[in-house]
Order: C-alpha cells, then structure tokens, then sequence
C-alpha cells in the first residue's frame, strides 16, 4: 500500500476536531524538519505509518493500554477471515485515535489477514472536506469518522460509524451475524432518501420528513455533521435542507440553528443566518459561541 504524508507547520498551534473542517493533498517527497505544530496522514496508510514520531504519540498509548477481550475474539475471528475491511480515518481526529489503534489490536489478535484490510486517511480542511487525495471514499457516503466498513464477497455488509454501539469486539458479532445497527445510523438514512428521492421532493417533504425522523438521530450533531459534510463537498443545497430538517427535529436544541445559521452564513445569506443564530440565543441565553456567530454575521451584511 502507499502512503501520503502531510506535514504541514504553522506558527499558532490549529485544534481540530472529528465533527469540523479538509485540501487536495500531494505525496511530499522531502518533508520538512521536525518542527510542526499539526501534521496528518492522508491517503491509503498503513500500521507503520501511524507509529512514525507525532503518530505515534497517540497511537502508541491507545494500543499498548487497550485489554482485548480474548473470549469475544475467539468466537468470530474464523468467520472474520472471510471479509475484508475498510477504514477512514483522520489522524487529527479523536474519535480515529481512540478507535483506530484499539482496530489494529483486535485484528491482529485476531489473526485476521492483514492485507484484508485498507485504511484510509482523509483530510479536515475546508476545501476537501472528508476527502482523501484519491478519492477512495466517494459513493460511501463518510460522514463521521472514523467509519469501519465491512465487505464480504465485494458487498457492504454493515459498518461501524464513529463509535462502537458497545465495544468493537461486541459489535463484530451482530455485524457478521446482519442484525446490526450503526450508531450514526439515520445519517445514512436521510442520505438514502436523498439520493432515491432527490432534492426537490426533499425540500417538499420536510414536515412529513421531521415527523418520520422525530427520535432517531444520536443527537443533535448527527444530522449537524452530515449537513456539514455534503455542503462542503459541493451539496450546497442538499446540505442547508438537512440542516432545516435537524432545526425540525431538535426545535428545543440550540446547536441545530445555529448549524443552520452556519449553512446560511456560508452562503453569504447573511439576513437568514442572522435569525437562526438570534433562535440559538432564545434557547441557550449568553452562549459565548452563538453571539460570535451572530455578531460575524452582523459584520458582513
């Protein structure tokens, strides 16, 4: 497999976060020094890459301090053998470093094949967001990180999306044995209707979509993240109306306008974003958070 190393130094330290931000990546040849406040891997990557210096930091720990459960492992490692898995990670998220090092220890106590299994990293940046350098992850709909995909004779079985429902050895079971449900799962669903319906009949449909959906996402930043998502990569539209749908589905939650106000403000509709952020205020009075978005609002129109 070949790997893509990005070593990118900035003077201020930059924190990200698995729920936010993603840029066209090239092989660098010659990286820089070792002085670097942020760096990530993007593209197809293999174990020895995350136990490179800076990689290493978390990666190390997670895997040495994780007790695999030997018991669990032991009853579907011969049926594992007869898939393969695919993973998309980001090395500058949380999530992707607490789940992906505790993977790797699993397989191999597993003694699963590893060249059953491809890992993906993807990048944070805003102008490819979620996106790897080659593009591995289009049509599978990667909107949480990191997502765990399981194939059998070429076929989606099922996937893990951001966290484990239990623990990745309980989850592995109900995956192999078809009864199980992602996490992140209803993401997924209004991704399906998405596509088999299209955006008109979406957009006019969102009352009946608000009433279906009532209840079944995780929480408010399920559908904030997936409209996040689709918007950056060039769904403009599919993403502001499922930002709409979450504000439906969470009336009483501020996060939800405020994701709307942000998918208004980068449209540059600045009037619109405006009153969602003024509707997140009503509900969480004095968010520090919410006044910053509403106040560079305010400056731009």
């Amino acid at each position: 497999m070949r790997s893509y190393l990005i070593l990118l130094s900035f003077i201020i330290p930059l924190l990200t976060s698995c729920k936010d931000k993603q840029t066209n990546a090239t092989e660098v040849t010659n990286p820089v020094e070792e002085v670097v406040t942020e760096d990530k891997l993007l593209g197809i990557i293999e174990k020895d890459d995350l136990m490179k210096p800076v990689f290493s930091e978390w990666f190390q720990p997670t895997y040495d301090d994780y007790q695999v459960n030997m018991e669990l492992v032991d009853s579907f490692k011969e049926d594992l053998i007869e898939y393969e898995i695919e993973v998309f990670m980001g090395t500058w998220c949380e999530d992707s470093q607490r789940e992906v090092p505790t993977l790797y220890k699993i397989l191999e106590a597993a003694e699963f094949p590893m060249e059953q299994l491809t890992v993906v990293a993807i990048d944070d940046e805003i102008e490819n967001y979620k996106l790897s350098p080659s593009k591995e992850e289009y049509g599978k709909n990667i909107h949480h990180v990191p997502t765990i995909i399981f194939f059998n004779d070429e076929q989606e079985v099922n996937r893990i999306i951001e966290y484990p429902v239990r623990t990745i050895e309980e989850d592995i079971p109900v995956i192999l044995s078809g009864e199980y449900i992602p996490y992140y799962y209803t993401a997924d669903l209004i991704h399906n209707r998405l596509n088999s319906k299209g955006l008109e009949h979406f957009k006019a449909n969102l009352e009946s979509l608000a009433q279906e959906f009532k209840g079944k996402p995780r929480d408010v930043y399920e559908l904030n993240t997936y409209a996040k998502t689709i918007f950056r990569q060039g769904k403009k539209e599919e993403g502001l109306e499922v930002a709409k749908l979450n504000t439906m589905i969470f009336p009483e939650d501020a996060n939800s306008f405020a994701g709307l106000g942000e998918r208004y403000s980068d449209m540059e509709r600045y009037e619109e974003a405006i009153a969602q952020f003024e509707k997140a205020l009503e509900l969480a009075p004095g968010d520090s958070e919410f006044q910053g978005l509403l106040d560079e609002a305010k400056a731009k129109l």
